[in-house]
């Protein structure tokens, strides 16, 4: 898929730019996002919300996937988190791998870091192809 067709399905997605996340790079199988470190996307002890570590991961691994040329959309079936350390600061960055696709699924990794670098979360997850 067109890197224009990407850019603006992620930048028009409502969930996606409520969090704020942009496209930093795009190539074929994969992408990479980032969002600033701000107070609504935090928990109680100033720290990044699991939940917004879990999208930023599914922003990032469903983005990988519409770089690949299939002409579909996709929507996740599956998505695994594990958190490393608490993110404390940003912006924070994602990036997107995928690691197999088949003529229905697509499979991809996700490393999430802080805005020093740091390793912070690590995911894994499955995207269904679906017509657009």
């Amino acid at each position: 898929m067109e890197k224009d067709i990407i850019k603006q399905i992620i930048e028009n997605d409502p969930f996606l730019k409520y969090l704020g996340i942009k496209i930093l790079e795009l190539k074929e199988g994969y992408c990479k996002l980032s969002v600033d470190f701000k107070r609504e996307l935090t928990r109680s002890g100033g720290i990044l919300n699991g939940g917004a570590i879990s999208s930023l991961a599914d922003a990032a691994g469903g983005c990988a996937v519409l770089t690949l040329d299939q002409g579909k959309n996709q929507v996740t079936i599956d998505l695994n988190v594990s958190f490393l350390r608490p993110i404390k600061n940003g912006p924070v960055t994602v990036e997107g791998r995928v690691t197999k696709v088949g003529k229905s699924l697509s499979f991809a990794d996700m490393q999430i870091f802080d805005g020093e670098g740091a390793k912070c979360a690590v995911a894994k997850g499955t995207w269904f192809f679906v017509p657009f």
